[in-house]
């Protein structure tokens, strides 16, 4: 049947004889794309294709069919793309996006004949609200997340969504917004009203090939000319505005205003026929009534302070996603600048080796903008947890001053350790991860910004706290900043860090993990002077505490062996591109590489190939994970030995593979020096 749907559709659009590129979409989605009461394929999107394709002299052929036969097309290589397509949350290697043309969202539907409005404090406080649906775990778990004790009818279309309102024992929908409402237009149900609380938004626009890239361009020029000349608005305003307009708050309310203002007309009108006879009462409630209209104004007065600072939050998440715009986007400029002109010119040798330095630099600088985007996100989520071992205080140091030094010299400043370290102080526990991020965070800040002077680290440690202090001569902070620094989204005001890189979520970071490991932090400043960061850290030592593992990077250095070169490893990963790096990084180490792209095939290399001495195991393969690839493997062969390799840096990961099998455990993107010295480490096999 989606055979010859397709025929239908290649036939029905031949006249495009001149078109170079085919775009889908769907044909039952209204008001964004449809078809209408003559066979037409009409909507927002059809009439923005068609101005774009005007402006490119009819270089686009467009063709409507169901959701499912376009993704077809597109996945077959029929058409280059579809219109109307919702981005993803996730990375899509497979298809390009332009840039969004419209923001969809979704938002609460009642019936207003039922209720006069809705409110998330008033789903919260319901002892069993009744919500229609889609059959959805994102709109399910966000409701659970209001009222746990939500009851779900579930819908199919609009349709029997809208239908589900006209029952008194459905409290209301959650829809999108601009399909819901058309849909209950069309059946003429002008009482089924929207809340002006939007929610789950989502941006829509064109989901091309992979390698439309001209495609993806000419779509990217031509909205912004259409944004231009106002052809998208008048567009808009056809198909979607009266769809999308916010709902009066008003209209809830207005018998009671038309009740109240009648109560206070006949009141005024008794007064002025019995203000002689009643003088005293009239004062009294005047009285009553100016009290009241005092506490009206102290009502408004904080809805007004309320709006600015709403106001005020949004205008500080946009500046802090235009900040992690730029850090995102800027060493990505050098990366596929640079790569980008080592692949079309011949440069000398001195040229390559600094252009592949920039990229490093740059793939350093933005794995560093997401890794503090993570942090900040897991300690938002509350999902951060605090892995308490022993934690080497001297030694995590040492290591940053070897670290910082060499950017500290070229800036010419000096680096300087302090320390005090009581005889009885013992052992020290708390999350050694957490301790070297907010130590990396403050001397990082530090030195950045000193031109002059020093900067200085100076810890005592004593047998029940650790306290740190890192000063500087550096550029100092405003007192009116000094409390605003560690706050989420201040960093993105430049005007603080103007002509400095950088996210601005370090001291967001580093205060999340103080308070997450039961400490304080303060900071001490003068503008032009420098700055002094002081944190304190309990020790939290743990009775009856686990011995800790050691991992291969533990280990003795007596069976190190450098000189391994004829080992027998299979590398599990369904990246080929990753695959073909570590198949370079290995070469030196290996007399025979296998390559598994999925756990399944994996487990059969290992059960075929018996005498295999390493297993690089990607956590995230196809088919069977990593995990469970590790313990079917361990049920036969219990001497390989697996390296888990993943993106997923946190400790449970880390802690679920070791668990599994695994001998060892390391963080996308790879070190090379790091892996070579795990290989390094093994004993030459027999």
């Amino acid at each position: 049947m989606r055979i010859i749907l397709i025929c239908v559709i290649v036939l029905t659009n031949c006249y495009y004889l001149n078109a170079q590129y085919k775009i889908g979409a769907s044909n039952n989605y209204p008001p964004f794309n449809y078809i209408d009461g003559n066979g037409e394929l009409v909507g927002f999107n059809i009439d923005l294709a068609k101005a774009i394709n005007e402006l490119y002299n009819n270089q686009i052929e467009i063709i409507g069919a169901d959701w499912a036969t376009v993704n077809y097309l597109l996945n077959e290589k029929e058409i280059d793309g579809i219109a109307g397509a919702h981005y993803p949350g996730y990375p899509d290697n497979e298809h390009l996006y332009t840039r969004s043309i419209i923001n969809t969202s979704h938002c609460f539907f009642y019936n207003s004949n039922f209720k006069k409005t809705i409110t998330i404090e008033m789903l919260r406080a319901m002892k069993e609200p009744v919500v229609a649906l889609w059959d959805n775990d994102v709109l399910t778990r966000y409701m659970l997340s209001i009222n746990p004790s939500t009851k779900f009818v579930y819908a199919d279309n609009y349709d029997s969504l809208i239908k589900l309102l006209d029952d008194k024992n459905t409290t209301c929908a959650i829809a999108q917004r601009i399909g819901g409402k058309y849909y209950a237009l069309e059946h003429g149900k002008d009482y089924i009203s929207t809340t002006n609380h939007r929610i789950l938004e989502r941006n829509m626009g064109f989901m091309l090939s992979s390698n439309s890239v001209e495609l993806a361009a000419i779509i990217n020029n031509a909205t912004e000319v259409l944004l231009s000349n106002g052809e998208y608005q008048r567009i808009y305003d056809k198909w979607l505005a009266e769809y999308d307009k916010e709902s009066n708050g008003l209209r809830a309310y207005w018998r009671y205003i038309i009740l109240i203002s009648s109560i206070v007309g006949f009141i005024i009108l008794l007064l002025i026929i019995i203000n002689q006879i009643l003088q005293s009462r009239v004062r009294s409630k005047t009285k009553d009534l100016q009290h009241q209209l005092d506490l009206n104004s102290e009502i408004m007065q904080e809805l007004s302070r309320q709006k600015n600072k709403a106001e005020q939050s949004d205008k500080m998440k946009s500046a802090f996603l235009a900040n992690m715009s730029h850090e995102i986007r800027t060493p990505m400029n050098g990366i596929l600048g640079f790569a980008e002109l080592l692949k079309t010119q011949e440069y000398s040798k001195d040229e390559e080796l600094q252009f592949i330095k920039i990229i490093q630099q740059s793939g350093d600088r933005m794995l560093s903008t997401i890794n503090n985007i993570i942090d900040i996100s897991k300690i938002e989520s509350g999902n951060e947890e605090a892995q308490i071992k022993k934690v080497n205080i001297k030694e995590i140091i040492s290591e940053l001053h070897d670290f910082f030094i060499v950017e500290a010299n070229e800036k010419g400043i000096e680096l300087i350790i302090k320390h005090e370290i009581d005889d009885n102080a013992g052992t020290f526990y708390s999350d050694t991860y957490k301790v070297t991020s907010i130590l990396t965070n403050l001397i990082k800040n530090a030195i950045k910004f000193t031109k002059k002077g020093f900067v200085k680290v100076d810890y005592k440690l004593s047998a029940t706290e650790l306290e740190i202090t890192v000063s500087d001569t550096g550029i100092g902070i405003a007192p009116e900043k000094q409390k605003a620094i560690f706050d989420y989204f201040v960093q993105a005001d430049h005007s603080h860090s103007s002509g400095y890189e950088g996210s601005g979520l370090g001291l967001s970071i580093t205060r999340g993990y103080v308070n997450l490991l039961n400490g304080e932090i303060n900071v001490s400043s003068k503008p032009g002077e420098g700055t002094s960061f002081t944190f304190v850290l309990p020790n939290l030592k743990i009775e009856n505490q686990a011995p800790e593992q050691t991992s291969i990077n533990e280990k003795q250095e007596d069976i190190l062996n450098p000189d391994i070169n004829d080992l027998k490893i299979i590398i599990a990963e369904d990246d080929e591109t990753s695959y073909n790096f570590l198949n370079h990084v290995l070469d030196d180490f290996s007399s025979s590489i296998k390559w598994a792209s999925n756990g399944i095939e994996v487990v059969n290399l290992v059960r075929e190939n018996p005498d295999t001495d390493v297993v690089l195991m990607d956590i995230k393969l196809p088919k069977t994970n990593g995990i469970e690839a590790t313990k079917r493997i361990r049920t036969f062969n219990s001497q390989v030995y697996i390296i888990a390799q993943t993106a997923y840096a946190q400790e449970n990961y880390k802690q679920e593979a070791m668990a599994a099998g695994c001998d060892d455990f390391i963080v996308k993107p790879i070190d090379k020096n790091l892996l070579q010295k795990i290989l390094s480490s093994l004993k030459q096999p027999a």
